[in-house]
Formats: C-alpha cells, sequence, structure tokens
C-alpha cells in the first residue's frame, strides 16, 4: 500500500465528521440485524446455557474446564448480558453492531498511522461489506467480535510503544492480546501481524524479535489451551482429510475469499462442499497460483509491489488458522465461511482504496465512485441481514443457495413447525439422501417418525443413529423408549443403561430406567434409586417428584412419597394425578380430611376443558 506523506494531517473537525459518517452508514446498512431473533447455535452458547445463567457461571468460565472452549472474556460478556436482557435478542444485536462499528472506528485510526492514504474509505467499506453480515447478524459470534477488538487494539498500542510511551503502550498492546486470545483463538495469528507491520515500516531488528518473544508466547501456550478444549470430552472426527488434501484445500481457500472479498456476491451460511481431488490437476491450480503471486511479489522491487506483498502477506497469514490445516468444528458442514474471512478482509480493502487513491481521475469522480461503491456494498449488507432473521428464514436462504446444504434440511425437519409432520420427515429423508451417514439425521427421523406411531421405523432410525455414533447418548434412550411402547423391555433396559454408562448425568435415562423397572418383579428398590438419582439431576422436573412419589408409596414410604408428592405440585399446582396420588397416601396415614381436599382438587382439574 503506498504511504502517505509523512506530514499529513486530519483536521480535527474533519475527523469528528468522519466518524460520525462511518457510525450512520454502519448503523443503517445493519439496521435489520437489530429486529432479528436468535439463530442455530445461539441456544447452546446462550439462551439454553446453564453456565451464562448460573451465579458461579464467571468461575466456571476462567477455572475450570466446564466451558466446551476456553473463552472466557466471551463468555464474561455473555455472562453480563444476560443478567441486563435476558432472553431479548435486541440486546445481544445492538452489542454486536457497537463492537463492528468501533474496529471499523480502530481500522481507521490503525491505517492512518501507518500513513496508508485510503484510510477512511477503507473503513467505511470494511464496515458495511456483506461478508461481515454472518459475524454481526449472529448473537453466537459475539467471540469473533471480541477477539477482533482487542486484536485491533493490541495493533494500536503497539504501533504507538515504536514512536510513544514505549513500556506503557507495549503493556496494553500486550495485554489487548491477552485479552483477544482469550476470546478466541483464532488471532494467534497477531504475532506474525505484528512482524510484517515492522518490515512494512523499516528493517527488522533482533530486538524487535525480543519485544515481539511475549506475543508468540502468549500465542502458542493459548493456542494450545483452545485445542485442548475443542478435542476434550469428543473422539468426534471433524475432517477426514491427509496433508495433500489439505494442502489443495488450503490454496483454493484463499482465492475462493478473495473473490468473496472483491465480489460480495452469493453469500450464505453453509457453502457446498468441496471434494478435493488430488490426481485431478484442476485441484494444484489454485495452489500453483498462490505461491506464484508470492513468488513474484516477493522478487519484484516496484513501490506498488512491496504494498502488494504486504497486503497480500496480511491476507493469507491472517486466514492461516482456517485454510484446513487444523480443523475447526463447522468444518464438518463446510470447509469455508464468511466470518473466518473478518480478519483478512482488512487486507484486501486496505489495498485497494490505498491503490485508488492514486488512479488518474479527478477528485469528484473518485468521491462519486466511492459513494457508490459504499452505496452498493451497505445495500448488500442490508438484504443479507434479512437472511438472519430466524433460523428458519437462513436455513431455507441457505437452501435457495445451496441445495445440497444436508445440514438446513435436518435443521428444518426437526424443529416447529415441521418436525413430527409430513414435510419435516421429508426433509429428514432429504438430508439423508445427500449425506446417509448423518446421525443426527437420523436420529431426528427417528423422533419425527416415533410422534406419527410409526415405531418400527423409528427403531430402525434410532438403531442407525447409535450405529454411526456409539456414543449417541439421546439416541440410546430414544431408541429403548421406542423398544418398551413395541414391547421389548429387556432391549429397552439395556438401552437406557447403555445411555448412562456414556452419560451418568443424563436424567432422562435414569427416570426411563427407573419406570421400566417399577412394575418389575423385586425391581421397586432399584427404580427408586433411579428415581432418587434423577430427582437429583433433575430437582425441577414436576414428573420426576410425582414418579418418585409414587414408587415410594408403592415401597410402603409413606411420609418420603407424600414430601416429594407436594414438591412436585410445588413446581406444577395444576398437575391432577399428583394431587389424586397425594390423596392416597394421605388416606394411608388416616388423614381423611386432607386426602378429601387432594381428590376434589384432582376432580376439579380433569373436568376442566
Amino acid at each position: 500500500m503506498p504511504l502517505a506523506p509523512e506530514n499529513q494531517k486530519t483536521p480535527a473537525g474533519s475527523t469528528l465528521a468522519g466518524a460520525i459518517l462511518l457510525c450512520c452508514v454502519t448503523a443503517i446498512a445493519y439496521l435489520p440485524a437489530l429486529r432479528n431473533g436468535y439463530i442455530w447455535d445461539d441456544d447452546m452458547l446462550v439462551t439454553k446455557n446453564s453456565l451464562i445463567t448460573s451465579a458461579s457461571g464467571l468461575h466456571k468460565f476462567w477455572f475450570t474446564t466446564e466451558p466446551a472452549d476456553y473463552w472466557p472474556v466471551t463468555l464474561t460478556a455473555f455472562w453480563v448480558q444476560w443478567r441486563l436482557w435476558g432472553l431479548d435478542a435486541l440486546g445481544y444485536h445492538a452489542v454486536n453492531l457497537a463492537l463492528h462499528i468501533a474496529e471499523a472506528l480502530l481500522i481507521w485510526a490503525i491505517l492512518r498511522r501507518l500513513l496508508i492514504p485510503g484510510a477512511w474509505l477503507a473503513a467505511v467499506i470494511y464496515a458495511v461489506h456483506p461478508v461481515n453480515v454472518e459475524t454481526v447478524a449472529w448473537i453466537s459470534e459475539l467471540k469473533n467480535l471480541m477477539a477482533m477488538l482487542f486484536f485491533l487494539l493490541s495493533i494500536w498500542f503497539f504501533l504507538r510503544s515504536l514512536s510513544g510511551n514505549g513500556r506503557r503502550d507495549y503493556a496494553a498492546s500486550l495485554l489487548a492480546f491477552l485479552l483477544a486470545m482469550l476470546s478466541k483463538g483464532s488471532v494467534a495469528i497477531l504475532p506474525l501481524i505484528l512482524v510484517g507491520i515492522i518490515g512494512w515500516r523499516r528493517p527488522i531488528h533482533w530486538r524487535d524479535l525480543a519485544r515481539l518473544a511475549p506475543f508468540f508466547a502468549v500465542s502458542v501456550v493459548l493456542a494450545a489451551v483452545d485445542v485442548w478444549f475443542q478435542k476434550h470430552g469428543t473422539a468426534e472426527a471433524f475432517r477426514n482429510a491427509g496433508f495433500v488434501e489439505r494442502l489443495l484445500g488450503a490454496g483454493a481457500i484463499v482465492w475462493f475469499y478473495l473473490g468473496h472479498a472483491l465480489w460480495p456476491v452469493n453469500l450464505m451460511f453453509v457453502y457446498p462442499e468441496w471434494l478435493i481431488r488430488p490426481a485431478d490437476p484442476l485441484w494444484w491450480i489454485p495452489l500453483l497460483a498462490a505461491i506464484g503471486v508470492t513468488i513474484a511479489l516477493g522478487r519484484s522491487r516496484r513501490r506498488w509491489s512491496r504494498a502488494a506483498l504486504f497486503s497480500w502477506g496480511f491476507f493469507c497469514v491472517s486466514l492461516a488458522p482456517v485454510l484446513g490445516f487444523t480443523d475447526v468444528y463447522f468444518m464438518k458442514y463446510s470447509l469455508v465461511a464468511d466470518r473466518y474471512e473478518q480478519i483478512a478482509l482488512i487486507g484486501v480493502i486496505a489495498f485497494v482504496c490505498s491503490t485508488s487513491s492514486f488512479l488518474p481521475a479527478p477528485p469528484c469522480f473518485r468521491r462519486i465512485a466511492a459513494g457508490t461503491v459504499i452505496f452498493i456494498l451497505a445495500a448488500l449488507t442490508w438484504r443479507q441481514c434479512q437472511d438472519y432473521r430466524d433460523a428458519r428464514t437462513l436455513f431455507l436462504a441457505t437452501l435457495r443457495r445451496n441445495p445440497q446444504a444436508w445440514l438446513a434440511y435436518n435443521y428444518l425437519g426437526s424443529t416447529p413447525p415441521s418436525v413430527g409432520r409430513p414435510e419435516g420427515i421429508a426433509y429428514l429423508e432429504k438430508a439423508l439422501e445427500i449425506k446417509p451417514d448423518y446421525a443426527d439425521a437420523h436420529y431426528n427421523l427417528g423422533v419425527a417418525l416415533a410422534n406419527v406411531g410409526r415405531l418400527p421405523e423409528a427403531i430402525a432410525q434410532y438403531q442407525e443413529a447409535v450405529r454411526l455414533d456409539p456414543g449417541y447418548v439421546e439416541a440410546h434412550n430414544n431408541l429403548g423408549g421406542a423398544l418398551r411402547d413395541t414391547g421389548r423391555p429387556a432391549e429397552a433396559i439395556a438401552q437406557f443403561k447403555q445411555a448412562l454408562r456414556l452419560d451418568p448425568g443424563f436424567y432422562m435415562a435414569e427416570n426411563n430406567l427407573a419406570n421400566m423397572l417399577v412394575n418389575m418383579p423385586g425391581g421397586l428398590s432399584e427404580a427408586i434409586s433411579h428415581y432418587e438419582a434423577a430427582a437429583r439431576l433433575s430437582p425441577g422436573s414436576a414428573v420426576i417428584q410425582a414418579n418418585l412419589g409414587f414408587a415410594l408409596a408403592a415401597a410402603g414410604r409413606l411420609p418420603e412419597a407424600a414430601a416429594h408428592d407436594e414438591q412436585a405440585l410445588m413446581i406444577d399446582p395444576g398437575f391432577a394425578a399428583v394431587h389424586s396420588n397425594l390423596g392416597e397416601v394421605l388416606m394411608r396415614e388416616g388423614r381423611a380430611a386432607e386426602a378429601r381436599e387432594q381428590f376434589d382438587e384432582a376432580a376439579r382439574l380433569q373436568a376442566k376443558p
């Protein structure tokens, strides 16, 4: 990127006006996102995450291995937001948008400090670029935004440390990088970016590498922690690919993201899967082209090529964590995703904007062209935001662009209003037509078939799910339920016990196993122990409390039975069967008047329409 003159200054008034305009344009472009709700895994990370709602969540985020990932800064931000606006999605979307705007302003400030012309234009284009919609409009992607914020702050303070308050700004830069890594590990490439920035400004000295050693240490240690958390507790292979296949994929990924940075159309939540064939010469072209561009720019000594090399290097290094050499969960569905390009996008936009400022065209023409580009990108972003209104809207939009997105078929078939209906079954069958080894779709199809009474077919689907994934706890539990309902008690008990071996804390399997044992000869005592375990695991379940009360009454433990019946009624006062059971217990205890009250209440509730 060409350098602006060293003595170039921007008046304070122009800076303020530019900042206000950037904020307004970005807010308008993303206005539809503020009306959106939750999508896909937002429930797992936010709305149904017990660690977010728990008072002990903060301690567990920072000091335990309970969370799925070690991103304590991001999870702390969610924990705070939950206490501010609970389930109101507007608050979460507003925070995401505010962070995105702040990051665009930081990009502007960093590019100006690097004396790169077109800094404001680059920041605005970045802010309204539709590739960023996935990150901004998806509540769960707060992790990307938090990491990006501290990533940019680290660069800003590091640049200041090179020419100003050295120690204080250096310490602030290192702290910001630590917070970035604790938000999401994808920013581990920052030390390499800093090496590139130093080399862009002046020759690199050995003292520079010594200054960067703590950054590399933070990057390596926390990246290793991230990898451990991703693999902890799961043996699932997200992607099976050899080194050559991964190398060829990396070459194609670079050009895929560059193409979307320059021509952001036909964006989608789940892109088509890539079938990489090393034996096909066409798959070698992107890799060889990427190597060729790097060599050509490295050997050239022209000013423009030096800028292009810096931008190309920034782009490729920023993509390093998502080039497919290491796997992340979403790669089981698609090798590429818009949100993976969030940092790399800066290099492309900054180069294009800085270079365009030197084109031999009248200033008014350049302003009109810039305004046109901003308007088009903002309009595309406005439209893209509407796809993220809710999960169903998003997956329907995905299928319009990628009819082979088996993840979308599975979601649409297993959630309201399609779940258990013919169209839902059709969605799930389509998912399995595309991906026959999709254990989740087999499980969900089993649920749908069981709901319409097609139990033999449901059993077959559950059996296939556990064959594909022997550790699928829910499938074992549901298979046990279907076997029970078709008169195969021994097999059902075996499945419930297998579910508990896989997950001793699975209260539904405890309850289901107890239901099987309670009426079997000699099984009452064991049934009570399983009901008690279920009640400990899920103390807020009225059904489990009622079941335990019934079993205790059958065992003659009447005071305990009454206590659990009363607990069930505290949870659900309208539970008619429990009123009746409690009446029976009270009658056996000789408390006839109280028993009649319970029988009367049961009759009243049962008579209600």
